[in-house]
């Protein structure tokens, strides 16, 4: 039910929640929140009933029909809604404006990683990485979920986790939820969902997630905290601290998680040498040198 509304946002909960209930001119004017809620932000309740076509008194009914005590109230709601949103934008003004070296920017941007990473490793416990790789290991086959920056990692999680033979698709170019969909059709418990988002959470993602959730299809989640749309549904979330002045979430961070995941998951299948060695001896013949040494010895 949620739009141009950030899903994680009390305002688009509340909405989810009470939508069935709501009278057709209060589900109109519910739809014109989460379709266009920067401009409703924007608006007097006047210019907002003139926009969607409904009294002022829908207008306040509707807000106390979703818990707020009137539309004053859930109009700063919807405001404050949106602070998470733009405070990364608002970070990167004032580092631009602060005119800072770009050595330095540069070593701050990594330095910035290197705590992520320490960060997530303090977070990371023993049983829940011995959980995730359990699930990996276990299901027959593996659909990896996630979009915009999340695709990109999703695409390396997936090819990380062949090379140890597992069976694994992601979502096609293009093809969004819907693409998500033909494939989950088939899944099922002995299946296995992984689903990446950060705040802001893409909605595809958190759909994908939940329709895995209700068809019985385990769930492993990697995402920031505990209250992540993905945590409250996954059977298992691993965490990531990917803070960044400058272009949050971190992908590194992210990235380093998804590669120890892989680790982790070789380390536990006993063909895994010998997958990833048919893997180099059939494409041999597009490497461009046979002299590539990968070691940390140069």
């Amino acid at each position: 039910m949620t739009g141009g509304l950030p899903s994680q946002t009390l305002v688009a909960e509340r909405i989810e929640k009470h939508y069935p209930e709501l009278s057709s001119a209060l589900r109109q004017f519910a739809d014109f929140v989460l379709a266009e809620p920067l401009r409703l932000a924007r608006m007097s309740i006047h210019d907002a009933v003139a926009t969607v076509g409904v009294s002022v008194a829908t207008a306040n009914r509707f807000a106390t029909a979703i818990g707020f005590s009137g539309y004053a109230e859930f109009r700063a709601e919807l405001i404050r809604g949106f602070e998470t949103l733009f405070a990364p934008v608002e970070r990167l003004k004032q580092k631009v404006a602060e005119g800072n070296p770009t050595y330095e920017v540069m070593v701050a941007s990594m330095r910035e990683d290197i705590a992520n990473l320490e960060a997530t490793i303090r977070n990371l416990t023993s049983t829940r990485a011995e959980e995730a790789v359990d699930m990996i290991c276990k299901a027959k086959r593996i659909f990896v979920a996630g979009f915009e920056n999340a695709a990109h990692l999703s695409g390396i999680l997936a090819c990380g986790l062949e090379l140890t033979g597992a069976n694994v698709r992601v979502i096609e170019n293009g093809g969004g939820a819907v693409g998500a969909a033909r494939q989950l059709f088939k899944f099922g418990p002995d299946d296995l969902v992984i689903a990446i988002a950060f705040s802001l959470y893409m909605r595809d993602t958190v759909v994908v997630a939940r329709h895995a959730k209700r068809h019985g299809i385990p769930l492993l989640a990697i995402t920031d905290t505990l209250k992540s749309p993905l945590a409250k549904v996954a059977d298992v979330s691993l965490f990531v601290e990917a803070y960044h002045e400058y272009n949050p979430p971190s992908d590194t961070a992210i990235l380093g998680l998804i590669e120890a995941l892989i680790a982790g998951v070789a380390s536990k299948t006993p063909d895994a040498a010998e997958i990833a060695e048919r893997f180099a001896a059939y494409s041999y013949p597009w490497m461009l040198s046979a002299d590539a040494d990968w070691s940390s010895s140069k």
